[in-house]
Formats: C-alpha cells, sequence, structure tokens
C-alpha cells in the first residue's frame, strides 16, 4: 500500500500564494461588491476589527509601520497589513511586528479559496488576488483577536478592496500624487477625492504635511462635509537635527528621535504617525510618549532607501512613481554622497521620465529587467530612455550580471525604479 506523504505548513502556504496569483490582478469600477460578499461568507471579520486605515500615493508602507509599532509598544495587539510585499508574502500580514506564520497562513488562505470559489459558483463573483488576500488578512486578525489593526490601501480608497471596514477610529492621508491615473484620476485633486473615501463617520482624519494646495482643499472639503476633525503636522514643527548616511535623528513637537530609514520625508512620515497616535488617544486608547519614541525608533522596513551595505555603500529603494524617485534623488544629495552607479528596472506602464531627478546622482547606469515577464520593461528600451538623463547607459538581462560589474566600479550603487526589483535585489543580497 502506498503511504501519501503529508505536505509541510510551507508548501501548503506555497500553493495558497500560487493560487492567490493565478487570480485576475485589478477590475475597475466602484467599490466591489464581490469583497462584501466574499467577506460575509468569512462571517465578516472586518466587523470584529477597529482599524487606522492608511491611503495616499508614497509613504503608506511607513507610515503603517510606525503607527502599528507605536501601538505595540503601547500594549495593543497590533494587527499591519502592507502591500505590495518585497521580499516574503508574509510581509503583508504582521501582528505585533512577527509576520504569519506557514501554517496560519495556509489555514487562512485555505478558507479565503473556499469561500471564493463558492462565491464564484452561485453568484458568478470574481474576487481578485488583492481582494483574496484583503480577505485573508482580515480573517487572521479578526481569529487572532487583535485590539488595532492598521491597514494600508491598494490603489485609491473609494473602490479599494480594504475600503468594506467601518470601524475606522483614525483615517491617514500620506502624500497624494500622480500614480495608478488610469484607475483613479488625472489631477492630484481628483486621485485625493478618491482616496478620501476611506474617511468614516466619527473617525479623525489626519493628513501629510506639504500636500499639494488643490489636494489640501479637496481633503478640507471631505473632512467639513462628513464633519470629522482634520488633523496635520505643520512642517515647521518637524525638525532634522542631524541627518549623514543612514542615520536620521528628528525632532517633532519635542518628540525627538532617531529613525532607521533616513530622508526627510521619513521625518513627516514620523510626524503622521505621532498625529495618529494622538488621534488614537482621543478615541480613549492609552498612547504614552514613551511607546510613541519606542515605536518610532524600532521601525526598519526593505527597500525603503536602504542602506544594505556600507563598504563599498549599497542603497536598495523601491520607489516607482515620479514622487517617489524626487524623494529618493533628494535624500541621496542631502547624503552628500560622491556620484553612485545606478541599476534601474521599470515597469512598462511607469514614467520613465520621472529619472531626470536622478540625473545628478549616478555616473553610470546599468538597466536591467524589473521582473520577470512581460509586464517589465526590456533592459534595451529602458536604456534608450534612460540615456535621456544620464551620460553612460548600458542595459544588462539580468540583475545579478549589473550587480557584478557595479562592483567593480567601487563608488557605490544604488539600486531603484521598481518594487519588484527592489524584492529581487533583497533576496540575492
Amino acid at each position: 500500500m502506498e503511504i501519501k506523504k503529508s505536505r509541510s505548513a510551507a508548501e501548503k502556504a506555497k500553493e495558497g500564494i500560487a493560487w492567490l496569483a493565478s487570480r485576475q490582478r485589478l477590475k475597475r469600477g466602484t467599490y466591489p461588491k464581490a469583497m462584501a460578499n466574499l467577506c460575509a461568507l468569512l462571517g465578516n471579520p472586518q466587523e470584529k476589527l477597529a482599524f487606522v486605515h492608511i491611503a495616499g500615493t508614497n509613504g503608506k508602507g511607513s507610515t503603517a509601520a510606525f503607527i502599528a509599532s507605536i501601538c505595540t509598544e503601547a500594549g495593543y495587539k497590533t494587527g499591519l497589513n502592507i502591500s505590495p510585499f518585497v521580499v516574503e508574502f508574509a510581509e503583508r500580514m504582521q501582528i505585533d511586528g512577527k509576520m504569519i506564520s506557514d501554517s496560519a497562513l495556509s489555514s487562512v488562505l485555505a478558507k479565503v479559496k473556499k469561500a471564493a470559489d463558492a462565491l464564484e459558483k452561485a453568484e458568478g463573483m470574481h474576487a481578485t488576488e488583492f481582494e483574496c488576500t484583503t480577505a485573508a488578512a482580515l480573517l487572521w486578525f479578526a481569529e487572532q483577536h487583535c485590539d488595532l489593526v492598521c491597514m494600508e490601501a491598494g490603489i485609491g480608497g473609494t473602490g479599494d478592496a480594504t475600503n468594506l471596514i467601518r470601524n475606522t477610529k483614525v483615517a491617514v492621508l500620506t502624500k497624494i500624487a500622480l500614480d495608478h491615473t488610469a484607475l483613479i484620476g488625472n489631477t492630484p485633486a481628483e486621485i485625493a477625492k478618491n482616496k478620501c473615501g476611506i474617511l468614516k463617520p466619527g473617525c479623525v482624519a489626519v493628513s501629510a504635511p506639504e500636500q499639494l494646495p488643490e489636494v489640501t482643499e479637496v481633503i478640507e472639503a471631505a473632512c467639513a462635509e462628513q464633519q470629522i476633525a482634520l488633523r496635520c503636522p505643520e512642517p515647521e514643527d518637524i525638525t532634522l537635527r542631524w541627518q549623514i548616511a543612514g542615520e536620521n535623528r528628528i525632532d517633532y513637537g519635542g518628540y525627538t528621535v532617531g529613525l532607521q530609514m533616513p530622508g526627510a520625508h521619513q521625518a513627516q512620515n514620523a510626524a503622521v504617525a505621532v498625529e495618529a497616535a494622538l488621534a488614537l488617544c482621543d478615541a480613549g486608547y492609552e498612547i504614552s510618549d514613551e511607546a510613541i519614541l519606542a515605536g518610532l525608533e524600532k521601525v526598519k522596513l526593505p527597500a525603503r532607501i536602504e542602506i544594505v551595505r556600507r563598504n563599498p555603500l549599497l542603497i536598495i529603494d523601491g520607489a516607482h512613481n515620479p514622487d517617489g524617485i524626487a524623494t529618493l534623488a533628494a535624500t541621496l544629495k542631502a547624503m552628500k554622497l560622491p556620484e553612485l552607479t545606478g541599476i534601474i528596472g521599470m515597469m512598462r506602464d511607469k514614467d520613465v521620465s520621472a529619472l531626470a531627478a536622478l540625473s545628478d546622482c549616478f555616473k553610470l547606469v546599468y538597466t536591467v529587467p524589473s521582473e520577470e515577464g512581460e509586464r517589465a520593461m526590456p533592459p534595451e528600451e529602458l536604456a534608450e530612455k534612460c540615456r535621456r538623463y544620464f551620460g553612460h547607459v548600458e542595459p544588462r538581462a539580468t540583475l545579478a550580471e549589473a550587480l557584478r560589474d557595479a562592483e567593480r566600479q567601487e563608488n557605490g550603487i544604488c539600486i531603484c525604479g521598481s518594487l519588484y526589483l527592489a524584492g529581487q535585489a533583497e533576496k540575492m543580497i
């Protein structure tokens, strides 16, 4: 008699992730009904949770991580849901800084698959990859009885899969700029209106400092319409005490702390997190100044202008839209580094002209595929476009080949242009 070997938790989790990846990625339209029906079949886990909901163009993941870390330090069991992941899928679902285990992931994905299959069979509704992933996160957070969940929106706000949540304590709007214009709006004001869809009656809104004037106008109008309070850090209250490569000591309203992630933009993200924590205090949560400081200090995320090696210097960044790339350029210039070797990969739908901001940062550029498949811009095509902004550009077939050649330059390396490329680099290095 043949004995069937049982699959390990890791194998089951891998199968579940593969099932997610096989599903439709995006769909247009208003609030996705399939998501609501899918969660209903799972017992509406979102109704058992309280949320800090974060939407915006850039800084969502960092800000969500700052807030979650603060809440954990305050003694609350805190879920963190971010997207996309950089190195491994489990980054997307964390509780108190610990990623979901293989056994828990395989368990919740099996339940979501069963519900998704039933939904498709009974009503002909197809839940997308992101909807199923979000449902799995909500189910795990509910099963683990989280006190709070920091939930990062995917694309936009109004029609995003995360927007079925109702018990929002704080709604955070990080810096809003142009991205995903084909899906959520052609102007910053249109995009801001979509992202303001996360505002719920009774919550407190927190907005990033230095929003575009038209974005601020939209946010203020949306808050006034729903009669909710709006908090926003004042830029003049944010001070960089010192900033050298990889170090970032800030002061915001008396909260003086050393951040593990460089850049003035992280000082702004931290200030937004402080305001979100104070808004939670107003909502009845007990969060001390010590918890705020400790929470900010402990956060480190991959591919957020991450210095992974100092000698020779190696920086990995996942910025992939104009605002994010401009932020990377400003941070590199503030570090007063010599010109680096850039390794750049981008997706076909991204704005290559944004790379002009890096023209003074890179002495030499190697272009590579950002990922396998047709969504990545071919290195030769990207190289031709990059020659408008950089003096010396050469295509390479793989990241490994580009890294090998860049190491020979001995002047520091920055890998950028795509979160997918950043993920490749993190695994390789």
